[in-house]
């Protein structure tokens, strides 16, 4: 889990006060790229290696509001790596100040390599943190 705290601005609300669709989708992509840096993957790296990740199929399900100067906190939860461990899947819940959830977004991930124009395997160092080691040990 990679959490971060924000309050609600201006430019993500509507005439209703009421946070935007929008606005969720810009938090969750900043939530991905700050892990992205805090696990040594800076922009800068990822142009130097000629990879990048490719964000599609977002899904927002909305629990309750966030309002316009209303702190709350972001978590991003990495699912699973599948598709021949080149698609990843995270959720990331979007949570009040009283902890209630107010909406969760969940999206696919996909490492592109601009060199050869193709999907590849995530860096090791981010891969471990979608990856079950649950270890099983032999019963009888």
């Amino acid at each position: 889990m990679f959490q971060r705290t924000y309050t609600v601005k201006g430019e993500d609300v509507n005439d209703f006060m009421v946070m935007q669709n929008a606005a969720f989708l810009n938090y969750a992509s900043k939530l991905f790229d700050t892990f992205l840096f805090v696990n040594g993957f800076a922009k800068l790296k990822m142009n130097t290696l000629k990879v990048g990740v490719q964000k599609s199929n977002a899904q927002i399900k909305h629990h309750n509001y966030l309002m316009f100067t209303q702190p709350f906190s972001i978590e991003l939860d990495c699912k699973e790596l599948g598709l021949c461990e080149k698609k990843m899947t995270i959720e990331v819940h979007f949570y009040n100040q009283k902890k209630e959830l107010c909406a969760t977004i969940n999206s696919a991930l996909f490492w592109f390599d601009y060199s050869s124009w193709e999907s590849v395997k995530p860096p090791k160092t981010i891969a471990k943190h979608f990856l079950n080691n649950q270890k099983f040990r032999r019963v009888g």
